[in-house]
């Protein structure tokens, strides 16, 4: 499932009219009749309901006028509140301004907020659409204002009017119980405050054909049930065949982190895993994890046949994560460097591992062209990229485009809208809940992710998946117990749980 840019959008929508052939008008009757249908079908249940159009003079105007004269002739009462001049309009969307005027719809010409939406049942936003850049100021902002104040159902066309299509920033914008989008899902929907006021996002088909997105693939994707990759699996296998863990992981006082690693490792499939370990931990993490093996770290100044031991250990595995509770001290430091320099097989960096990087930034230079993935929150890619959260909020894809260009690395950015990017573009996770909003949950994710690259899956697929896996696992709990309640354990406990 494709997720566009504002641009991308464009594109199709222009390729689909001069090379196809199918005219502006037809796309822009297909969109309004589909969200006059489901407004009819979901949402309107009495003959004679009053709905509240508000029309700019755009194109999003135009798929306005399209339900409002579809909704006439169901025997609805649309009225049309217009911002903006018919004479600004495009071609097809003043044929349809004058197609609501000949079906004696009302058009109310507004300003300002000087107006009552009290006896109406409904309203529709169909006032900017995906064009819009910027913030809305002035009087705009006033009736955006007014639209929120009120306690009806709100539907948006395209985009909730003052979200940016690309970034999904505003200043203020409507708050939609809907959004029904044009063709595919825009970036806007699931970034910044798009994702809290867009409501519940629904695509309508307004006949760009198939054959279009394979001609010019989108750059983004989203992950479902229809699209996730999970490990292949085999009664005819043994241990070796799901992979061999290395996960370096806890330190006094972080103990739980590493365990929650290798048990959501184990829970999700790894064939073998060890936990190296700082010196003194042992009892813990022997008695804590039974099915998991356990070495202990060498420290910098110990014999040079105990380092050699160390990483004769380390060539033994297949995948290794480094990072949970294992801390930030010198000597965790000078492990990093050496396994940086040495390891070239897949290696996740997560937590206190993403912030030595941060903090030494020459050892970035050695994650370039390996199979590397990050997987940081907000913060720490902040760090990583020495931005501020607010600069990294207002457009993130851009800050992990430029971070892949610059390091060819993997990262997986976490957030309540997940983004897997590496240089093949971005693929998105909407799942999850805020039972997921725990100290512990990237640590069950990051023993998921390393999990699924020792089952073979690519670096990719398997950070998304993982992802994937958690948040519809966190889903499933909700169904039992409230999300507040949910803790990591609960999660490891309940993955691929029938």
């Amino acid at each position: 499932m494709y997720i566009l840019s504002r641009e991308e959008m464009y594109e199709f929508d222009k390729y689909t009219i001069e090379k196809i052939g199918v005219p502006g008008k037809e796309l822009m009757e297909n969109a309004g009749k589909g969200c006059a249908e489901f407004i009819r079908d979901r949402i309107l249940s009495t003959i004679g309901s009053k709905i509240a159009i508000f029309c700019g003079a755009g194109n999003n105007g135009g798929d306005g006028f399209v339900i409002a004269r579809y909704l006439k002739i169901w025997k609805f009462s649309p009225v049309i509140f217009l911002l903006g001049s018919p004479q600004k309009m495009s071609t097809e969307t003043l044929e349809n301004y004058q197609d609501c005027l000949k079906l004696k719809i009302p058009v109310n010409q507004i300003e300002s907020n000087d107006f009552c939406l009290k006896e109406f049942n409904l309203i529709v936003d169909a006032i900017f659409g995906v064009g819009l850049k910027g913030n809305v100021h002035g009087w705009r902002a006033e009736v955006i204002k007014k639209i929120n104040e009120v306690e009806i159902p709100v539907v948006s066309v395209d985009i909730a009017s003052g979200i940016d299509a690309n970034t999904g920033q505003a200043d203020i914008a409507v708050e939609a119980d809907f959004t029904l989008t044009m063709a595919n899902y825009k970036y806007g929907h699931f970034l910044g405050q798009g994702r809290e006021k867009s409501g519940e996002t629904l695509i309508i088909d307004i006949g760009i054909p198939k054959y279009v997105y394979e001609k010019f693939t989108p750059q983004a994707t989203l992950v479902t049930s229809d699209n996730v990759i999970y490990p292949r699996r085999s009664r005819f296998s043994h241990k070796g065949d799901y992979g061999r863990v290395g996960i370096i992981a806890g330190s006094p006082g972080f103990s739980g982190a590493a365990i929650m690693a290798c048990r959501s490792a184990l829970r999700s499939g790894a064939g073998l895993i060890t936990l190296l370990h700082p010196a003194g931990m042992e009892m813990i993490f022997e008695t804590q994890l039974l099915e998991v093996m356990t070495y202990t770290l060498p420290e910098n100044n110990e014999k040079t046949e105990l380092i050699a031991d160390f990483q004769n250990k380390l060539n033994t595995m297949d995948v290794l994560l480094i990072g949970p509770g294992i801390g930030t001290a010198d000597k965790t430091k000078f492990l990093l460097e050496k396994i940086l320099k040495t390891w070239h097989k897949p290696l996740v960096l997560d937590a206190d591992a993403l912030n030595i990087l941060s903090w030494n930034r020459e050892l970035l230079e050695l994650i370039k062209n390996k199979p590397v993935l990050l997987t940081p929150h907000l913060g720490e890619f902040a760090r990583l990229t020495e931005k501020t959260i607010s600069e990294i909020q207002t457009d993130p894809l851009e800050h992990l485009s430029e971070f892949i260009t610059k390091y060819n690395c993997n990262v997986l950015l976490k957030s309540f809208t997940t983004i897997l990017a590496d240089k093949s573009g971005f693929i998105f996770d909407i799942s999850g809940n805020d039972g997921l909003s725990t100290g512990g949950s990237g640590d069950v994710l990051a023993g998921i992710i390393v999990s699924f690259l020792a089952q073979k899956l690519d670096i990719k697929n398997a950070a998304i998946s993982a992802s994937y896996l958690l948040g519809k696992t966190a889903e499933t709990l909700a169904e039992i117990r409230k999300p507040a309640s949910i803790i990591p354990s609960d999660v490891i406990e309940n993955l691929f749980k029938y």
